[in-house]
């Protein structure tokens, strides 16, 4: 089934803009608009309301191949002007587009058979497209794929996959495909293969991990300041 097309409003008075001219904050404020929610969503303890989008500093960095400075001043810019909220925590950013519903307020659209598409039909489609980003890995040509693993029913194994993982890392397969889920969830990234990523990840982390004891040397403050997010 093919994805259905989507859209943003973009009102011709973005011209006059402050921002219009400042290519960094310009396209970091539509491309936060294009990945804010719809509806208001679950994401594990927080409710990331319509209009408000789960990321982080070195996420828009990778997604906008400029600099996380650049991100940053960015940002600065557009809480400056009201644009943008921003809550930090230990692990992501919630970002709030705080007239989002008055950049996106919905309005009839004919479509080519005549009917009208309001508010439901764009943001069914919209959320449509947020929704199935991190889960395109469901189309794939494996009959013996398992139905979506993890929190967010977006990691893709086979049965064979999944007992490979269980056997070589008991004690931590199951957290870092839970990581893989949210990740996924968080980025809109896409992987061709799940079982290639989290074997990648967990023989690294074995490795690190062994380093670790080989050292016995561990600087805790160091490591608090690490974002599970970052790096991969």
């Amino acid at each position: 089934m093919p994805e259905k097309s989507t859209f943003i409003k973009l009102n011709r008075k973005i011209l006059k803009w402050r921002w219009y001219h400042d290519p960094n904050t310009f396209r970091l404020f539509v491309h936060i608009i294009l990945k804010a929610n719809v509806t208001d969503r679950d994401f594990e303890k927080i409710t990331v309301k319509r209009g408000q989008l789960v990321t982080s500093i070195a996420h828009l960095s990778e997604d906008l191949k400029i600099s996380q400075k650049s991100v940053r001043t960015a940002l600065s810019h557009l809480k400056s002007t009201g644009e943008l909220t921003v809550r930090a925590t230990s692990k992501y950013s919630v970002i709030t587009v705080n007239k989002y519903d008055e950049y996106q307020k919905p309005s009839n659209i004919r479509t080519d058979n005549g009917q009208a598409v309001g508010k439901d039909g764009a943001d069914e489609g919209q959320q449509y497209k947020n929704d199935k980003e991190c889960k395109r890995m469901i189309k794939n040509d494996r009959g013996d794929a398992l139905p979506p693993l993890g929190q967010f029913k977006n990691v893709i194994l086979t049965q064979a996959e999944l007992d490979e993982l269980m056997q070589k890392y008991p004690l931590m397969y199951d957290k870092k495909l839970e990581h893989l889920s949210s990740y996924l969830e968080i980025t809109g990234k896409q992987y061709k293969n799940h079982y290639a990523v989290l074997l990648s990840w967990l023989k690294d982390d074995k490795t690190a991990h062994r380093e670790k004891v080989r050292t016995a040397s561990y600087d805790i403050d160091e490591l608090d300041k690490i974002n599970p997010l970052d790096g991969f």
